[in-house]
Protein backbone atom coordinates (compact mmCIF):
# COMPACT_ATOMS: atom_id res chain seq x y z
CA UNK A 1 0.00 0.00 0.00
CA UNK A 2 1.41 3.36 -1.01
CA UNK A 3 -0.89 5.93 0.64
CA UNK A 4 -2.54 6.21 4.04
CA UNK A 5 -4.84 9.21 4.42
CA UNK A 6 -5.30 10.26 8.04
CA UNK A 7 -8.32 12.50 8.64
CA UNK A 8 -8.82 13.98 12.14
CA UNK A 9 -12.48 14.66 12.83
CA UNK A 10 -14.46 16.59 15.40
CA UNK A 11 -18.23 17.18 15.16
CA UNK A 12 -18.58 16.74 11.40
CA UNK A 13 -21.69 14.52 11.62
CA UNK A 14 -23.97 16.10 8.96
CA UNK A 15 -21.15 16.29 6.39
CA UNK A 16 -18.72 13.51 7.11
CA UNK A 17 -20.20 10.62 5.11
CA UNK A 18 -20.45 12.61 1.89
CA UNK A 19 -16.96 14.03 2.49
CA UNK A 20 -15.59 10.51 2.84
CA UNK A 21 -17.35 9.42 -0.35
CA UNK A 22 -15.81 12.31 -2.29
CA UNK A 23 -12.35 11.65 -0.88
CA UNK A 24 -12.48 7.91 -1.57
CA UNK A 25 -13.68 8.55 -5.14
CA UNK A 26 -10.58 10.62 -5.86
CA UNK A 27 -8.17 8.26 -4.12
CA UNK A 28 -9.44 5.25 -6.07
CA UNK A 29 -7.73 6.75 -9.12
CA UNK A 30 -4.43 5.83 -7.44
CA UNK A 31 -5.01 2.14 -6.68
CA UNK A 32 -4.71 0.71 -3.17
CA UNK A 33 -5.04 3.14 -0.25
CA UNK A 34 -6.46 3.31 3.24
CA UNK A 35 -8.58 6.07 4.71
CA UNK A 36 -8.09 6.38 8.47
CA UNK A 37 -10.58 8.65 10.21
CA UNK A 38 -9.79 9.58 13.80
CA UNK A 39 -12.81 10.79 15.73
CA UNK A 40 -11.46 13.14 18.39
CA UNK A 41 -14.31 12.73 20.87
CA UNK A 42 -17.10 14.15 18.71
CA UNK A 43 -20.28 15.07 20.60
CA UNK A 44 -22.68 15.01 17.64
CA UNK A 45 -23.81 12.10 15.45
CA UNK A 46 -20.40 11.62 13.83
CA UNK A 47 -20.10 8.09 15.26
CA UNK A 48 -23.39 7.04 13.62
CA UNK A 49 -22.32 8.49 10.27
CA UNK A 50 -18.96 6.79 10.49
CA UNK A 51 -20.64 3.44 11.13
CA UNK A 52 -22.58 3.98 7.90
CA UNK A 53 -19.30 4.78 6.18
CA UNK A 54 -17.70 1.55 7.39
CA UNK A 55 -20.54 -0.41 5.84
CA UNK A 56 -20.17 1.42 2.53
CA UNK A 57 -16.45 2.16 2.04
CA UNK A 58 -14.11 -0.86 2.17
CA UNK A 59 -11.01 1.36 2.44
CA UNK A 60 -12.26 3.12 5.57
CA UNK A 61 -10.87 2.53 9.07
CA UNK A 62 -12.12 4.43 12.10
CA UNK A 63 -10.51 5.21 15.46
CA UNK A 64 -12.55 6.71 18.30
CA UNK A 65 -10.67 8.75 20.92
CA UNK A 66 -11.72 10.82 23.89
CA UNK A 67 -11.27 14.49 23.05
CA UNK A 68 -7.47 14.93 23.05
CA UNK A 69 -6.79 17.53 20.34
CA UNK A 70 -6.19 17.47 16.60
CA UNK A 71 -2.48 16.78 16.96
CA UNK A 72 -3.01 13.70 19.07
CA UNK A 73 -5.65 12.47 16.63
CA UNK A 74 -3.12 12.75 13.80
CA UNK A 75 -0.47 11.03 15.91
CA UNK A 76 -2.77 8.11 16.76
CA UNK A 77 -3.91 7.79 13.16
CA UNK A 78 -0.32 7.68 11.93
CA UNK A 79 0.45 4.87 14.36
CA UNK A 80 -2.13 2.76 12.49
CA UNK A 81 -0.97 3.72 8.98
CA UNK A 82 0.60 1.14 6.68
CA UNK A 83 1.27 3.15 3.52
CA UNK A 84 4.66 4.33 2.30
CA UNK A 85 3.30 7.89 2.52
CA UNK A 86 0.91 9.42 5.04
CA UNK A 87 -1.39 12.22 3.94
CA UNK A 88 -2.88 14.48 6.61
CA UNK A 89 -6.16 15.81 5.29
CA UNK A 90 -8.82 17.81 7.13
CA UNK A 91 -12.24 16.15 7.22
CA UNK A 92 -14.19 19.36 6.55
CA UNK A 93 -13.07 19.37 2.87
CA UNK A 94 -12.32 23.09 2.86
CA UNK A 95 -9.57 21.84 0.55
CA UNK A 96 -11.21 19.88 -2.31
CA UNK A 97 -9.92 16.27 -2.52
CA UNK A 98 -8.75 16.60 -6.14
CA UNK A 99 -5.73 18.38 -4.68
CA UNK A 100 -4.54 15.06 -3.27
CA UNK A 101 -3.66 13.99 -6.82
CA UNK A 102 -1.63 17.15 -7.38
CA UNK A 103 0.31 16.65 -4.14
CA UNK A 104 1.11 13.06 -5.08
CA UNK A 105 2.24 14.08 -8.58
CA UNK A 106 4.42 16.83 -7.09
CA UNK A 107 6.02 14.40 -4.65
CA UNK A 108 6.88 12.06 -7.48
CA UNK A 109 8.22 14.82 -9.72
CA UNK A 110 10.43 16.28 -6.99
CA UNK A 111 11.21 13.00 -5.19
CA UNK A 112 10.24 14.86 -2.01
CA UNK A 113 9.99 13.47 1.50
CA UNK A 114 7.20 15.92 2.27
CA UNK A 115 4.79 18.13 0.34
CA UNK A 116 3.33 20.89 2.52
CA UNK A 117 0.17 22.76 1.58
CA UNK A 118 0.48 26.53 1.90
CA UNK A 119 -2.15 29.24 1.80
CA UNK A 120 0.77 31.68 1.54
CA UNK A 121 1.94 30.22 -1.77
CA UNK A 122 1.50 32.84 -4.55
CA UNK A 123 -0.47 30.33 -6.65
CA UNK A 124 -2.98 29.48 -3.92
CA UNK A 125 -6.67 30.31 -4.37
CA UNK A 126 -8.40 31.37 -1.16
CA UNK A 127 -12.04 31.86 -0.29
CA UNK A 128 -12.29 32.17 3.47
CA UNK A 129 -13.07 34.86 6.07
CA UNK A 130 -10.94 38.00 6.34
CA UNK A 131 -10.31 37.37 10.04
CA UNK A 132 -8.85 33.96 9.18
CA UNK A 133 -6.51 35.67 6.72
CA UNK A 134 -5.39 38.00 9.50
CA UNK A 135 -4.77 35.10 11.87
CA UNK A 136 -2.77 33.29 9.18
CA UNK A 137 -0.61 36.30 8.38
CA UNK A 138 0.06 37.06 12.03
CA UNK A 139 0.99 33.46 12.74
CA UNK A 140 3.26 33.35 9.70
CA UNK A 141 5.21 36.35 11.03
CA UNK A 142 5.46 34.82 14.52
CA UNK A 143 6.67 31.45 13.23
CA UNK A 144 9.17 33.06 10.85
CA UNK A 145 10.69 35.10 13.68
CA UNK A 146 10.84 32.23 16.17
CA UNK A 147 11.78 29.28 13.94
CA UNK A 148 12.89 30.49 10.50
CA UNK A 149 11.30 27.49 8.78
CA UNK A 150 11.72 27.11 4.99
CA UNK A 151 7.91 26.98 4.52
CA UNK A 152 5.51 29.89 4.80
CA UNK A 153 2.46 28.12 6.20
CA UNK A 154 2.49 25.41 8.85
CA UNK A 155 -1.25 25.12 9.55
CA UNK A 156 -2.93 24.26 6.24
CA UNK A 157 -4.69 20.91 6.64
CA UNK A 158 -3.05 19.05 3.77
CA UNK A 159 0.39 17.48 4.09
CA UNK A 160 2.00 14.45 2.47
CA UNK A 161 4.99 12.90 4.27
CA UNK A 162 7.05 9.76 3.82
CA UNK A 163 5.88 7.52 6.67
CA UNK A 164 9.31 6.32 7.83
CA UNK A 165 10.52 9.89 8.23
CA UNK A 166 7.21 11.03 9.71
CA UNK A 167 7.41 8.42 12.46
CA UNK A 168 10.90 9.59 13.42
CA UNK A 169 9.66 13.18 13.66
CA UNK A 170 6.60 12.16 15.68
CA UNK A 171 8.81 10.53 18.30
CA UNK A 172 10.14 14.01 19.10
CA UNK A 173 6.78 15.82 19.28
CA UNK A 174 4.78 16.75 22.38
CA UNK A 175 1.91 19.01 21.28
CA UNK A 176 -1.58 17.49 21.16
CA UNK A 177 -3.50 20.51 19.86
CA UNK A 178 -3.43 22.84 16.87
CA UNK A 179 0.29 23.71 17.07
CA UNK A 180 1.14 20.06 16.39
CA UNK A 181 1.70 20.88 12.70
CA UNK A 182 4.32 23.48 13.55
CA UNK A 183 6.19 21.16 15.90
CA UNK A 184 6.09 18.37 13.33
CA UNK A 185 7.61 20.59 10.62
CA UNK A 186 10.34 21.79 12.96
CA UNK A 187 11.45 18.21 13.48
CA UNK A 188 11.10 17.25 9.82
CA UNK A 189 13.48 20.10 9.00
CA UNK A 190 15.87 18.86 11.69
CA UNK A 191 15.77 15.43 10.05
CA UNK A 192 16.81 17.03 6.72
CA UNK A 193 13.57 16.15 4.97
CA UNK A 194 13.39 17.10 1.30
CA UNK A 195 10.40 19.43 1.57
CA UNK A 196 8.29 21.09 -1.13
CA UNK A 197 5.71 23.81 -0.50
CA UNK A 198 2.58 23.51 -2.66
CA UNK A 199 -0.30 25.86 -3.49
CA UNK A 200 -3.81 24.98 -2.35
CA UNK A 201 -7.38 25.87 -3.20
CA UNK A 202 -9.44 26.72 -0.11
CA UNK A 203 -13.23 26.97 -0.14
CA UNK A 204 -14.42 27.91 3.32
CA UNK A 205 -17.92 26.47 3.58
CA UNK A 206 -18.16 25.91 7.32
CA UNK A 207 -19.48 28.37 9.85
CA UNK A 208 -16.73 30.45 11.43
CA UNK A 209 -16.30 29.16 14.93
CA UNK A 210 -13.51 26.62 14.91
CA UNK A 211 -10.86 29.31 15.33
CA UNK A 212 -11.88 31.79 18.00
CA UNK A 213 -9.95 33.85 20.57
CA UNK A 214 -9.64 30.87 22.90
CA UNK A 215 -8.15 28.71 20.17
CA UNK A 216 -5.82 31.51 19.06
CA UNK A 217 -4.55 31.84 22.65
CA UNK A 218 -4.07 28.07 22.88
CA UNK A 219 -2.06 28.04 19.64
CA UNK A 220 0.09 30.94 20.87
CA UNK A 221 0.92 29.20 24.16
CA UNK A 222 1.67 25.90 22.39
CA UNK A 223 3.88 27.72 19.88
CA UNK A 224 5.92 29.44 22.58
CA UNK A 225 6.33 26.16 24.46
CA UNK A 226 7.50 24.49 21.26
CA UNK A 227 10.01 27.28 20.69
CA UNK A 228 11.35 26.82 24.23
CA UNK A 229 11.73 23.04 23.84
CA UNK A 230 13.47 23.44 20.48
CA UNK A 231 15.75 26.13 21.87
CA UNK A 232 16.81 23.87 24.75
CA UNK A 233 17.66 20.96 22.45
CA UNK A 234 19.77 22.84 19.89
Amino acid sequence: MQYSVVMPLYNEGPRILNNLRETAKVLRMLGDFELIVVDDGSEDDSRVELERGLAELPELRVLHLPHMGKGEAQRQGTAQAQGEFVIYYDADLDLPPEQLLFFIALQRAKNADAVIGSKMHPDSTLDYPFIRRCYSLGYFVLVKVLFGLPVRDTQTGLKLVRRELLQKALERTHVKGFAFDLELLVHLVRLDARMVEAPVVVYHHMKFGGIGPGTVWEILIETLRTWWRVRKTK
